[in-house]
């Protein structure tokens, strides 16, 4: 059994010519600017990737997205256990998988280290699950990852690894709030969430919705390519 934790994220993009500057002025990330898989920083540290949507997931229909990656020892064995608890696989690589658990929520596993989330404007701030109901697929994480399931009043609930880690946070939400689909999400984190929320509407934000999560005061942001993500403010 994984003890696994998200440790990177990237977006797949139709558009990184757009998306790209859009971020650079959102959270001032500094581009190594290649074509392939491009990593942005914020000052020295690497925090997320972009790159153009491949072909495989056009075929599969695949909208612009935010990928949360959990890091595991074995990925074929995580794979392999996952399609046995009921979840579909959607890509998979010796190095990566990207899967779908029983409510059609995704999320990737790799088998790499990646930096850790750090505290500061712009950085990952950590994942967040939205779903209709979490009982739905609390027994298939608790099985393929060993994570625990703590719940806390008004719907929020922590994910835990079985030796305390923090994993995420997790929310059920009705259809008319969270939308049609159920997913994982990136927060990424700022020090004053009214000027991020104006700065990505300066940039190109197609829609921003306030919203409180656990971590603290929040905003659903889509990007000029419908990407969503959260800002979360983070006191540092």
């Amino acid at each position: 059994m994984e003890a696994a934790t998200f440790t990177w994220c990237d977006l797949s993009t139709f558009r990184p010519s757009v998306t790209k500057p859009f971020y650079s002025t959102l959270f001032g990330w500094r581009s190594d600017g290649a074509e392939d898989y491009d990593y942005a920083h914020v000052g020295d540290h690497q925090i997320a990737a972009l790159f153009v949507m491949p072909q495989k997931l056009r075929d599969i229909g695949m909208p612009s997205f935010w990928m949360s990656y959990a890091s595991v020892q074995d990925v074929s064995a995580t794979t392999a256990k996952a399609r046995d608890l009921g979840g579909k696989i959607e890509l998979e690589d010796q190095t990566y998988a990207l899967i779908r658990d029983p409510l059609g929520a995704g999320f990737t596993v790799h088998d790499g280290l990646r930096p850790p989330a750090r505290a500061g404007h712009g950085t990952r701030a950590g994942h967040g699950y939205f779903c209709s109901d979490l009982s739905m697929v609390e027994e298939f994480y608790q099985a393929l990852f060993g994570w625990q399931f703590t719940k806390y009043p008004a719907g929020h609930t922590k994910i835990l690894t079985a030796q305390g880690t923090h994993v995420a946070s997790a929310q059920e939400l009705p259809d008319e709030t969270r939308g049609k689909e159920q997913y994982w999400t990136v927060q990424f984190a700022v020090t004053s969430l009214p000027k991020a929320i104006a700065k990505a509407r300066e940039a190109g934000a197609l829609e921003v919705m306030e919203t409180n999560l656990p971590e603290g005061p929040a905003a659903l942001v889509f990007d000029p390519d419908n990407a969503a993500f959260f800002l979360t403010e983070v006191r540092t």
